[in-house]
C-alpha cells in the first residue's frame, strides 16, 4: 500500500487530463515521493519488507542496517534469517528494538572469520512505524507526487517558481540544505517534524 493512491493524486488541481498526465506518470510520481519521504525521515511510515546481508556481530544482538549504513528502524517482524549459509529454524521468539537492533532468543549472529570473509548474515522481515501512513505524511506524498508530475510537462525550470517582470524566473526554495529535502517549505516542515534520522551537517 502506497502513501497516496492514483485517484487521490489525480483529483488534485491541474491533473484531471489523463492524456497529458498519464496514470503511469502519476504512479511514478507517487513512488518517487515515497522514496524522498522515507530517505529523509529514515524510516517507512507503513510496514514494508526488507532483506539485507550483514556481517555478524558475534553476539545475540545485531544492528540491522540498510546498504547506506543507516539502521532499519521500527522493525515489526523477522521472517527469515540465515547465518553462515545455514537457515535459522525458528525466529518467532526474537525481539527487536525501534532502533533496528534484533535480539536472538538463543544462539548468536556469528562474526565472519578468515574462511568466510564479508557479510555472513542474511536477514529479512518487515519494518515501519505504523500499518498505514499518518495523514500529514500522506499529504506530503500527494503534494510531492503532484509536483513531480507537473514538472514532467512544465517548461518552467525546476525549483524556479516565481516569474519576474522581464520574463525570467526566480527561486523561492532550493532543496538540499539542512532541513530542506524538497523545494516546498510546508512539506519540509512536516518531514522534519517526522524525521527519525540524525541530521548530517
Amino acid at each position: 500500500m502506497a502513501y497516496a493512491s492514483l485517484a487521490e493524486v489525480r483529483a488534485l488541481d491541474a491533473l484531471s487530463d489523463d492524456t497529458i498526465y498519464t496514470d503511469a506518470d502519476i504512479n511514478e510520481g507517487i513512488a518517487w515521493a515515497e522514496q524522498v519521504i522515507d530517505d529523509y525521515c529514515g524510516t517507512s511510515f507503513e510496514a514494508k519488507a526488507f532483506s539485507v546481508t550483514l556481517a555478524g556481530s558475534g553476539s545475540a544482538e545485531l544492528l540491522v542496517t540498510h546498504t547506506d549504513g543507516y539502521p532499519i528502524q521500527f522493525i515489526q517482524s523477522i521472517t527469515s534469517c540465515s547465518v553462515d549459509g545455514t537457515a535459522v529454524a525458528d525466529v518467532s521468539g526474537w525481539g527487536f528494538y525501534p532502533t533496528g537492533v534484533v535480539v536472538r532468543d538463543s544462539g548468536t549472529f556469528t562474526a565472519p572469520n578468515s574462511t568466510l570473509a564479508g557479510p555472513n548474515v542474511a536477514i529479512a522481515g518487515t519494518a515501519g512505524i505504523t500499518a498505514a501512513a499518518p495523514d500529514d505524511i500522506a499529504w506530503c506524498a500527494r503534494t510531492l507526487a503532484r509536483q513531480y508530475v507537473l514538472e514532467l510537462k512544465s517548461k518552467v525550470p525546476k525549483r524556479e517558481l516565481t516569474a519576474g517582470e522581464q520574463g525570467g524566473f526566480g527561486p523561492i526554495a532550493h532543496a538540499g540544505g539542512v532541513g530542506r529535502p524538497t523545494n516546498l517549505p510546508d512539506v519540509n516542515a512536516v518531514l522534519s517534524r517526522n524525521r527519525h534520522r540524525p541530521v548530517v551537517i
